[in-house]
This record gives C-alpha cells, sequence and structure tokens, in this order.
C-alpha cells in the first residue's frame, strides 16, 4: 500500500505539473473575471458609494482613530492565537468532560424554547398539546443524548481521548491552523468576486424577482457560479488535505512543517481537482432541485429542500474520509471516495458521536472563545475610554462580533485534526499501520481498552 510516509522519509512527493497549470488557468479565469465585474460596477457607481461613505463621517473617523484603529486589529491578531493555544490547552485537558459540557448545554439550549412557552402562557402545560413540534428538537436531543451516555458510552470515552489528543497535535503542530485561516480568507474574496459577477452580469429585474432567469440573461451568471463553486471548493479540499497531510506525518512521528502538508496535497492535486468538480456537480443538482420546486406552493419548496438536504447530507458522510485517505494512502477521487465509504460503514457510530457529542463538545470552545473575547475587550474598552460605560460596551461588542473569526478557524482545525485521528486510529486497528505512533502510551491504552469495549458490546 502507498503511504505519504514513505514519500517524507525519501524525501520526493509526486509531481503533478500538468494538473497544476490547468488549475493556474481557472483560477486566473474566475480572478479575472470578478476583478472586471468589480471594475465595472466601480466604473458605473464608484463616484456615488465615495459619495454615500463620505457622507457618514466613516474616513474620517478611521483617519482621526488611526492608532486606535491600528490597535483594535493588533489586539484581535493577538486574541486570535491566544485564544487558538487556549482552546487547545482546554481540548488536551479535558477530553471527554467538553462532550459532558457540551450535552448539558445542548439540551438545555434544546428545551429552552419549550419552558418559555409553558412560563408565557402561566405553567399551563396542556398548550403543549397543541404546540407539540416545539418538543422535538429537544427530545431527539435528548434521546441523542441517552443514547451516546448509555449505550455508547465507551465509545465516548474514546472519542474524549482523541479529544486530547486533537489539542496535542495543535499545541505541537500550530502549522495546522494555518491552511483553514488561508481558506477563511480566500473564501471572503471568492465571494466578494462572485458577487461583483452577479451585480454584473444579472439583470435587474431578476435580481429584483420581477423576471426568471433564462439562459439567455442568466449564462453569464452561470459560468461565474461555475467557477465560484469550483474555486472555492477546490481551496477547502487541498485545505484540508494540507492540515491532514501535516496531521498524518505527526501521527507517524514525523515532526512535519507547513510545506509538507502542501506537498501531501500537490501529490494527489489530480485527485482534489475530480472531488471538486463532483462536489460542483453534486451542488448543482441540490441548486436545480430548489430552484424547480421553488414556485410549488409551500409543499413542494419543502419537498425540495428536503431532497436538498438529504442529496447534501448523504454527500458529506459519503466523503468523512475521502481526503485523510486520499492524502495518506495516495489515492485517486475514486478510490479515495470507496475507501471512505468503507471506512464509514464499518465504524458508523464513531462518526456519528463524532458529529454529535464531539461537535457538542468543541462547541463549548468556542462559547470559551466568545467569553474570552468579551472579557478582554471590556478590559481593553475601559483602559482605553478611561472608564466610560458606553464606549467600554461598544469596545466589548465588536470584539465579540470579531469573535466568529478565531470561533470558526478553531473548530474548523480542530475538525480536520480530529477526522484524520480517527482515521489513523481505525486504521492502526485494522492493522494497516504498524510500529510506533504519536500516541502516548497511556492515552493509547485508553483508547484501545475503549475500542476493545465497545466491539464486546456489539
Amino acid at each position: 500500500m502507498t503511504d505519504i510516509y514513505n514519500y517524507h522519509e525519501k524525501e520526493s512527493y509526486p509531481s503533478h505539473k500538468g494538473a497544476i497549470a490547468g488549475l493556474f488557468i481557472v483560477f486566473a479565469a474566475f480572478i479575472a473575471y470578478g476583478a472586471y465585474s468589480l471594475s465595472n460596477l466601480w466604473t458605473q457607481y464608484g463616484s456615488a458609494i465615495i459619495l454615500l461613505i463620505d457622507g457618514t463621517g466613516i474616513p474620517t473617523f478611521f483617519l482621526e482613530n488611526l492608532v486606535y484603529v491600528i490597535g483594535f486589529l493588533g489586539a484581535i491578531i493577538i486574541f486570535t492565537i491566544l485564544v487558538a493555544l487556549g482552546a487547545s490547552v482546554l481540548a488536551n485537558r479535558l477530553g471527554g468532560t467538553l462532550i459532558y459540557i457540551g450535552a448539558i448545554f445542548m439540551n438545555i439550549m434544546a428545551w429552552l424554547g419549550v419552558l418559555l412557552l409553558v412560563a408565557v402562557s402561566g405553567w399551563n402545560f396542556s398548550i403543549l398539546a397543541t404546540s407539540w413540534p416545539i418538543m422535538i428538537p429537544g427530545i431527539f436531543t435528548l434521546f441523542i443524548t441517552i443514547l451516546l451516555f448509555t449505550v455508547f458510552k465507551e465509545r465516548v470515552r474514546r472519542a474524549g481521548e482523541i479529544i486530547k489528543l486533537t489539542g496535542q497535535v495543535c499545541l505541537d503542530e500550530k502549522g495546522v491552523f494555518v491552511p483553514p485561516l488561508l481558506t477563511m480568507i480566500f473564501t471572503l474574496v471568492s465571494a466578494v468576486l462572485f458577487a461583483g459577477i452577479i451585480f454584473q452580469f444579472t439583470p435587474l429585474e431578476v435580481l429584483l424577482g420581477t423576471e426568471d432567469l433564462t439562459l439567455e440573461n442568466g449564462w453569464p451568471l452561470g459560468v461565474g457560479l461555475v467557477l465560484y463553486l469550483f474555486v472555492t471548493i477546490f481551496f477547502y479540499n487541498f485545505s484540508y488535505g494540507t492540515t491532514s497531510g501535516m496531521v498524518y506525518l505527526y501521527m507517524r512521528g514525523k515532526d512535519p512543517a507547513l510545506g509538507d502538508g502542501v506537498k501531501s496535497s500537490l501529490g494527489v492535486i489530480g485527485g482534489l481537482i475530480v472531488l471538486s468538480i463532483l462536489s460542483v456537480f453534486i451542488m448543482l443538482i441540490r441548486i436545480a432541485i430548489q430552484a424547480l420546486t421553488r414556485k410549488s406552493g409551500a409543499g413542494g419548496r419543502f419537498a425540495g429542500n428536503m431532497a436538498s438536504g438529504i442529496i447534501g447530507i448523504v454527500w458529506f458522510y459519503i466523503n468523512y474520509f475521502t481526503i485523510p485517505a486520499m492524502v495518506a494512502e495516495e489515492l485517486s477521487a475514486t478510490k479515495g471516495i470507496k475507501r471512505s465509504v468503507d471506512l464509514v460503514r464499518k465504524n458508523f457510530v464513531d462518526v456519528i458521536i463524532k458529529e454529535t457529542a464531539v461537535r457538542w463538545g468543541f462547541g463549548v470552545l468556542a462559547f470559551f472563545v466568545f467569553v474570552s473575547f468579551a472579557a478582554g475587550g471590556a478590559v481593553i474598552g475601559w483602559f482605553v475610554t478611561s472608564g466610560d460605560v458606553l464606549l467600554t460596551i461598544l469596545v466589548t461588542v465588536l470584539f465579540v462580533v470579531f469573535a466568529a473569526i478565531p470561533s470558526t478557524l478553531i473548530l474548523r482545525t480542530f475538525d480536520i485534526v480530529y477526522v484524520t485521528l480517527l482515521y489513523v486510529f481505525i486504521r492502526r486497528k485494522e492493522g494497516d499501520i504498524t510500529g510506533k505512533t504519536a500516541i502516548p502510551s497511556a492515552m493509547s491504552n485508553e483508547m484501545e481498552s475503549a475500542y476493545t469495549r465497545a466491539k464486546e458490546l456489539q
């Protein structure tokens, strides 16, 4: 079996110059298309936009408070680094405790609406007989929680150990945060470029909903949509492969740099291109279903949204381990998908635990990020404004808003790291990976004990 570990040992990775050249052309075409659209829009509306912005006084405010603006951005960057490291430490120290806290929090949130409804009605519980749909999320969450901590408690215990290892990997290999961060930046840039394409090439009547989008008036938008979906999805897949490659090499006892992760993704760039094309095709099918059922009444729209959602969920689970398998085992897209399907089928409970219990635990870390930013913003605001309460509140609110950036970054990175670690552990139990790994002996014993116990209970 081909393994990226061997390429790292030889310091020689596969090269795919043709695929890279073709990819460069596609990216350049999208950027040029978007830049052309934005340029035309600026020529038409630039003067009006400048007058509008000047009228708000925003440029004057920024110029007069340039030092504070730079300081604010610097504080955001420093806080992002600190909370990322803090979240990694919490994950490494708490592990499964995060799952318990997350489960409690999720159940409280799921039942909060029900409690508020009953409280507003004067504690008239009979109102639930006519408003029973409001209890569905709470019942589902409670049911999942009971399953997790009874039938699947051993697997949850193992998931807690993988959370600990996730934190350890992020602390030891801080470069794993870089690809998801670059993805966030590129996603924002590509969204701006696509917005330019939309407003430049879509007739005003279509935007206002008074005219239908047809092939004749919509093909420029269609071309832009396909390019936008491809470059955005590919960049995400490449980023995923880069971080996953670093984690895999780390788990094989190496000390990978960011460049090793990039080379790992470049080694399967052809497969990543094919996977991205397939994902675009799936996305276009989902968009087409929603468009066809949009004017079919409430029932038709509901059916269309359901069908689109089901297709999205199935595609998500089919490709759960696709990129880690492609990168680690040097597989093509089709073989990577087959490998992923096989791994998900054999370890479906572990996958579901990741998408429920572990995600709840990571949600606790996201909450920690927002609280940290709120506290930091309050302290900075208080000192900078010399104790002005209103301005301190304003600075605190701004910090909380910007907390969405590190929160998204941490959750995305932890997701990739966790799934890759789960993939490594599964392969190790199957005997595909032998020899020493970076799992500490105490943690390895705990994970294997939980795994063995879980298998006995099946």
